[in-house]
């Protein structure tokens, strides 16, 4: 299928209709269409074609929280004490 290109003013007002907003990994089309429906999701209709902001879309986004060293050390001290005491076997 052939995709039309739009040529955005800005680096932020780039639209994607939804298959190729799924195809980019933003979701699946069914959720995607839900986060519209619940308002979530900000779209607009051209022709037939419902599209959204890619900066919309990177607005979904959530921030993935870094592993600390002390994440580390709580579950290496869960382990530990979990486990069976050494034998000299």
């Amino acid at each position: 299928m052939a995709t039309s290109t739009y040529a955005p003013t800005s680096s932020g007002d780039h639209y994607l209709n939804l298959n190729e907003a799924v195809a980019l990994g933003y979701g699946a089309y069914q959720t995607l269409r839900r986060y519209i429906d619940d308002g979530r999701l900000p779209a607009v209709k051209i022709g037939s074609r419902v599209k959204v902001l890619r900066a919309d879309l990177d607005g979904l986004a959530i921030p993935c929280r870094k592993t600390t060293f002390e994440d580390v050390e709580r579950a290496v001290q869960r382990i530990v004490a979990s486990a069976p005491p050494l034998t000299n076997e």
